[in-house]
């Protein structure tokens, strides 16, 4: 049977290697132009058999282990429209599809068909030439995943196949018009991205749904007893898809949502959608939310609280609601592609979505979850590898989840502190305006960075993208000595690690007055930063507000002599 989608671009496709770079599909290759799905989902009721391995004498009991022995049914049928768009010609298309649906391909030009794992691969002969255009009908039909009554969710993988490149440009290459139809039996709820009709005859219905833009990626998701609760998000016309008991915060999931597209709409440009469905969903702690254009999944227990965790919080359910409203900017209007094409979709969300928090909530809220953040990129720190080395192919399991939201995040916030806060959002609003509804690269995002801050900043990219660095700063030297307009103090930073950045340098006189100073402090080296202040200075610190990643702060301050 399937898996979701999620998890197979984070878990199944990891083992594969990456076709030789002759046979390798690139979004520049082939594109879609128009994607018509048409399925029909028959849902079942969840079934699982749980198991507890026994636990060593004197030990608690371990949690049970429960896995799912009941799937529900999907077939259909897609047909696609693609161009090529290479200037060399094009042997190989590989698609990303369940492994084991049944699966038949035809296609307007002589192909061959040949599954692989999760990978379904066309070869074309003769090659298919710059220019060319042509249709491919996928018809399959299995067992999936999350199709049981009370939650369905299909998408990418096994409600429709979708182009999958080397690098892990899965959004860029599919974006196209979509039509999507959805028949399944009376009594489920089901949302999607797009203006939806619904027939209903017989003990069946019949939901198409037709967005007004093309969409790289689309998900259809619902249940059986589910209900929709309308509310105003500002100008959003807002619903609330929940189970019965699942609505505790409902009011204020609803209003979360508004703060979060109001301040993106400020941050960006305009929300992209007049229409947003918001669902509860049974995901666990390990997957807090789903962003798809016009349609969020957040975690129920975001919706009921009381868990003891995070989501108590107030600032952190504003944080997975806009981190996940941020999903429709990126990657949904820009694609990450090539490198770090993971980065600039999950990186960039948390970041942003932490700015929302800073927004609605203040300072303080906003530095609370970004330490959440902090504290979980220092729990692999050391055993990760560099952002740019993470792709759908090379996923790195949970370190290289935790590299690429929060070091990933942490990324754009040191970013902010190099250029400073106004430079750092219009960098934000000039890259999402010029590559909206396209893809980017790093170094697209790098130019404009550069452009914008009136400064040189590959090497920040380079560093902290590329390279994998992790600095370090330790107080070397504070002395202080008597002029005549004061007291001269002289500090000396040192970075014992790896990395070069700009570092503030906290000078408090005595009555708790402040000075910050900037200094350039590289690897191994040491930086020099002297200021005369009225009174003397007690205390020095490095990076006081800890705009960098470090690997250890707790060295950063010193008392002057």
């Amino acid at each position: 049977m399937g898996v979701p989608a999620l998890l197979i671009l984070v878990l199944g496709v990891a083992g594969f290697p990456a076709p030789a770079p002759s046979q390798a599909t690139f979004f520049e290759d082939v594109v879609i132009r128009s994607m018509e799905i048409t399925a029909e989902l028959r849902p079942v009721p969840y079934r699982e058999v749980c198991e507890r391995s026994p636990a060593p004498p004197g030990a608690p009991s371990a949690p049970p282990s429960c896995r799912a022995t009941s799937f529900g049914r999907l077939k259909g049928k897609t047909v696609v429209q693609f161009a090529v768009t290479s200037p060399t010609p094009v042997t190989t298309l590989r698609w990303f599809f369940a492994d084991d649906f049944i699966m038949k391909v035809t296609a307007s030009v002589p192909v061959t068909v040949r599954r692989e794992g999760f990978f379904i691969n066309l070869t074309f002969g003769p090659a298919l030439a710059p220019g060319a255009t042509g249709t491919l009908t996928f018809e399959y039909e299995g067992e999936t995943w999350d199709l049981w009554d009370d939650f369905i969710w299909v998408a990418v993988g096994d409600l429709y196949p979708g182009i999958a490149s080397p690098f892990g440009d899965f959004y860029t290459p599919n974006r196209s018009s979509l039509r999507t139809t959805v028949t399944i039996p009376s009594g489920y709820l089901l949302a999607s991205s797009g203006r939806m009709t619904r027939q209903e005859a017989g003990g069946m219905q019949t939901y198409q749904w037709v967005p007004g833009e093309p969409l790289a990626s689309i998900g259809v998701v619902g249940g059986k007893g589910h209900v929709s609760l309308a509310r105003k998000a500002g100008e959003i016309d807002l619903a609330l898809v929940v189970r019965p008991g699942y609505d505790r915060f409902a009011d204020q999931i609803a209003e979360f949502t508004k703060q979060s597209a109001d301040f993106l709409s400020r941050l960006l440009y305009a929300f992209p959608h007049n229409q947003l469905t918001v669902m509860s969903a049974p995901f666990d702690r390990g997957l807090l939310g789903i962003g798809y254009p016009g349609l969020l999944m957040i975690t129920d227990l975001a919706f009921v609280g009381g868990t003891g965790g995070l989501l108590d919080r107030d600032s952190f359910r504003l944080l997975v609601i806009a981190h996940e409203a941020t999903h429709t900017y990126f990657p949904h209007q820009t694609s990450g592609r090539g490198i770090a094409a993971v980065w600039m979709s999950e990186g960039f969300a948390e970041y942003l979505g932490l700015m929302a928090v800073e927004s609605v909530m203040g300072r303080a809220a906003f530095l609370r979850e970004l330490d959440v953040n902090r504290r979980w990129y220092a729990s692999v720190a050391g055993r990760d590898r560099a952002i740019g080395d993470y792709t759908v192919l090379n996923s790195g399991f949970a370190d290289g989840v935790a590299v690429r939201y929060a070091k990933g995040s942490f990324v754009l916030h040191m970013l902010r502190f190099v250029v400073g806060t106004e430079a750092f959002q219009k960098i934000l609003q000039t890259f999402a305006t010029r590559f909206r509804n396209q893809s980017a690269r790093v170094d697209d995002f790098a130019q404009v960075s550069s452009e914008v801050a009136g400064q040189d900043l590959s090497w920040f990219f380079r560093e902290w993208i590329y390279e994998l660095v992790l600095p370090d700063y330790v107080i070397a030297e504070a002395t202080s000595t008597p002029v005549e307009a004061g007291f001269r103090t002289t500090v000396r930073v040192r970075n014992l690690q790896t990395g070069v950045m700009p570092v503030e340098v906290l000078f408090e006189m005595e009555g708790g007055e402040r000075v910050l100073q900037r200094v350039e402090v590289r690897s191994g080296v040491e930086g020099t930063v002297t200021v005369t202040t009225p009174r003397p200075v007690r205390r020095v610190e490095a990076d006081p507000d800890k705009w960098i990643l470090q690997s250890n702060y707790a060295n950063d301050s010193a008392q002057v002599r």
